[in-house]
C-alpha cells in the first residue's frame, strides 16, 4: 500500500541556506506542482528569502519561518521558528547571526585552534572558502588529507562532517569541542525575540541528537518550546508516534517537514511520509490559526 504523503511541509531549505540547492522560487513552484497546501521555508538563521520573493505559481499558505542554531547549556539545538512577524524577527537575526561567512570563519579558526592545540596539522587552509563551505565540512575535509587527521577521525569513529559538528560541538569531553555561544545566541534570547513577535518554537529533528539520549534532549528542550517535529525523512514510523505521544503528554504541539535542500541534494523530497491523518489534521489545526503569512 503507498505511504499517505502529506500536503504539509513546514522543514524546507532555499539558496538562502548555505547547503540549500534552489532559490525560493523554484522551491516554491515545485511545491504547487507537487500539491501542496501548507509550507514554510525556514533557512538556517535568515529570512532574507521572503524578502527576495518574486513571482511563484505557489497558490497554497506560506508561513514565515526560519530554522535557528540557539544553545541550551553547552549544546546547540537546530529550532525552527515559525508565525512571527517578519520585519522585526529579520532585523534581530541579522545582528544575531550576522552573515554566513563571518560565522563560519569564526568556527573555522576556533576549530584551527584547537587542532593546534592537539598537535594535529591542518594542510591547505587557505582553501577555505566560509562563502561556500561550512567550518565543519571544511576541517573533516582538510584531516582526511592527511594520515594523522584520518586517525583522528577513526579514533572517535567520526564518519561524516556532521559527526564532526555534533561531537565538536556538543561534547565537552570531545578534543575539538568549541562553546557555541561564540556564534549562538541562548535559547532564552531566541524564545524572546520570537515569542515578543507573535511565534513559535519548535524543537527540529529530535532523535538527530543521538537516539539513546532522547528523553534527556526532550527534557532539555521542554521549558523552551511550543512544539515538536515529529517528522524529518528520513524517520522510522516507531520514532514518529514516539515523538507523538511526547508532544500530546506535554501539551505541545506537532510539526513535520523534509528538510529539503533541492533535487540534487539527499534531503531532495518535498513529499512528507509516515504522518497518519490525525497526526495531519493537528498540524492543520494551529497553522489554520497563524497570523504571519506571507501567501494565504
Amino acid at each position: 500500500m503507498e505511504k499517505m504523503k502529506s500536503k504539509i511541509n513546514l522543514h524546507i531549505h532555499s539558496n538562502d541556506s548555505l547547503d540549500g540547492k534552489e532559490n525560493m522560487e523554484t522551491v516554491l513552484d515545485r511545491c504547487e506542482e507537487q500539491g501542496l497546501e501548507i509550507v514554510s521555508i525556514t533557512d538556517h538563521n535568515t529570512t532574507d528569502a521572503y524578502f527576495n520573493l518574486q513571482n511563484t505559481k505557489f497558490s497554497g499558505k506560506l508561513i514565515a519561518g526560519m530554522e535557528a542554531d540557539a544553545m541550551i547549556g553547552t549544546k546547540t539545538y537546530d529550532i525552527l521558528c515559525f508565525d512571527f512577524k517578519l520585519e522585526e524577527v529579520s532585523s534581530w537575526t541579522k545582528d544575531q547571526y550576522k552573515t554566513v561567512d563571518v560565522r563560519q570563519q569564526k568556527i573555522f579558526n576556533k576549530l584551527l585552534e584547537k587542532c593546534e592545540n592537539i598537535g594535529i596539522e591542518v594542510p591547505n587552509t587557505n582553501s577555505y572558502n566560509a562563502k561556500t563551505e561550512y567550518a565543519h565540512g571544511a576541517l573533516f575535509r582538510l584531516l582526511k588529507e592527511t594520515k594523522k587527521g584520518n586517525s583522528f577521525l577513526n579514533k572517535y569513529d567520526i564518519k561524516t562532517q556532521g559527526d564532526l559538528y555534533r561531537l565538536g560541538t556538543m561534547n565537552e569531553e570531545f578534543p575539538l569541542y568549541i562553546d557555541m555561544h561564540l556564534v549562538w545566541p541562548g535559547i532564552e534570547e531566541l524564545r524572546e525575540i520570537i515569542h515578543k513577535n507573535g511565534g513559535k518554537l519548535f524543537l527540529a529533528h529530535p532523535f538527530r541528537y543521538g537516539k539513546k539520549e532522547i528523553e534527556n534532549i526532550l527534557e532539555n528542550c521542554l521549558p523552551y518550546i511550543d512544539g515538536i517535529e515529529i517528522n524529518n525523512n528520513p524517520k522510522t514510523k516507531e520514532e514518529i508516534i514516539y515523538l507523538y505521544n511526547y508532544a500530546k503528554n506535554h501539551d505541545l504541539l506537532i510539526s513535520a517537514g523534509s528538510d529539503y535542500h533541492g533535487e540534487e541534494d539527499y534531503h531532495n523530497k518535498l513529499a512528507v511520509e509516515g504522518l497518519e491523518e490525525q497526526m495531519e489534521q493537528e498540524i492543520y489545526s494551529w497553522t489554520k490559526n497563524c497570523k504571519n503569512l506571507i501567501k494565504k
